[in-house]
């Protein structure tokens, strides 16, 4: 046994030597990777029922910018479909000489004919979308986007950007191609918020509402600090409320449109409307249960008097309607503040045309038992919300480096 193997062997590398020989002393180089013409037809004299020859000088006469010929193309891929009918890019290639060609029936038959020889295969199906987008048949496209879109979600961008630059309408995308579940809506919606498309995201959103779809906690905050960004605070609000109902925890109201305004809890969800606290050489946060206003504890804030801060790093964003009055109040203690530049409370309005208002309370420095600060403002037209934050500013003065502590508890934001 082990000789008839060793046997075989050695006829094996002699045919194939052989083979290689013959083909050299024919001038034939089936290997070649850029075959020239002269190669593939004399491939196709020496081996006539082999269909590859043909393919490639269905390529050759598309692509060879001294020779364009589509007509040769399309009877070289004729050929070579002959000898094997079972292989897609033959059919799709094909196709593609029909179409610059101006057959566009005969290319829409030839891509059925892809498609069905590899039904779940992403070539075909992103071929035969493109064509037919090409020859104007939108609806016969769709499907194969469609497909695309619930089968290889990788490629989700892609083909949202294809189709955009045909129909220029998101709203068409969403309703008529983006598959109807929860992982190909939240594809949609991260290419949306990439593109800075607020109208359409709201309506995805809202699409996902309406079917009773349930996303996690990370999934709303990334909603709703996209709206926040481009300034759509009242629709964030809705989205940020509705959050905090479906997991228990209490929501902001028209009593109070602050959130945690006590500080009763380190955040509720993270993000959104939750206050942001960035941490800041020179500062430090904590929780105080020694000390509050009301409840049972309170946030402070410590300075270590080694830095000129410019303290801006403790704010959270706020929802309001345009065009209204409101009072804002926030309970304050101090202990050795040092520098006439004491800390205060801020508001700064965020209107459609940039920052539009900005107003602040008293600042404290030194000793201060709890004090209510109390700022009144009218909000601008056409502005749905701002930030509320503590404020120091920097000073240029010898005594500039600030320190000592501030604790803060029990901010409110009502409507008057």
């Amino acid at each position: 046994m082990k000789r008839l193997v060793v046997v075989l062997l050695v006829l094996s590398l002699s045919v194939l030597a052989g083979y290689r020989v013959l083909t050299l002393w024919r001038g034939t180089r089936l290997s070649l990777k850029n075959p020239s013409r002269e190669d593939l037809l004399q491939s196709i004299r020496w081996t006539p029922s082999n269909p590859n020859p043909y393919y490639g000088l269905g390529l050759y006469y598309q692509w060879n910018i001294e020779r364009i010929d589509l007509q040769e193309s399309l009877r070289s891929l004729e050929k070579a479909i002959e000898r094997n009918p079972l292989s897609q890019r033959y059919w799709l290639d094909l196709a593609r000489v029909l179409n610059r060609t101006g057959q566009g029936k005969a290319s829409e038959q030839a891509l059925e004919k892809a498609v069905f020889l590899f039904p779940t295969g992403y070539t075909g199906r992103w071929t035969a979308g493109n064509l037919l987008l090409q020859q104007g048949a939108l609806q016969k496209a769709l499907p194969h986007f469609a497909y695309l879109l619930a089968r290889y979600p990788e490629e989700s961008n892609l083909v949202y950007e294809v189709l955009f630059r045909v129909t220029r309408d998101q709203s068409f995308i969403l309703e008529k191609v983006v598959p109807g579940d929860l992982p190909s809506l939240n594809r949609y919606l991260s290419y949306l918020y990439e593109i800075g498309d607020k109208e359409t995201a709201v309506k995805a959103w809202d699409m996902k509402t309406s079917l009773g779809l349930q996303d996690d906690r990370k999934t709303v905050l990334r909603h709703v600090d996209f709206l926040i960004a481009r300034k759509a605070f009242a629709e964030a609000f809705q989205v940020w409320k509705a959050r905090l109902r479906e997991e228990g925890l209490p929501a902001p109201s028209d009593r109070n449109l602050i959130t945690n305004g006590g500080f009763e809890r380190e955040d509720l969800l993270g993000g959104g409307f939750d206050w942001k606290m960035i941490p800041v050489p020179g500062a430090s946060f904590f929780f105080d249960t020694s000390a509050a206003f009301e409840g049972k504890r309170s946030l402070k804030i410590t300075f270590d008097g080694k830095e000129n801060i410019d303290f801006q790093h403790l704010y959270q964003y706020v929802s309001w309607k345009p065009d209204r009055d409101y009072l804002l109040t926030a309970h304050m203690r101090t202990k050795e503040v040092t520098t006439k530049s004491g800390i205060k409370v801020e508001v700064l309005g965020t209107g459609r045309t940039g920052p539009a208002l900005q107003v602040s309370s008293e600042s404290l420095s030194g000793d201060n038992g709890w004090k209510e600060l109390v700022i009144a403002f009218h909000t601008p037209a056409r502005s749905e919300g701002g930030v509320v934050r503590v404020r120091r500013e920097r000073i240029d003065k010898f005594d500039r480096f600030l320190s000592g502590a501030v604790w803060l508890d029990d901010l409110q934001l009502v409507e008057k």
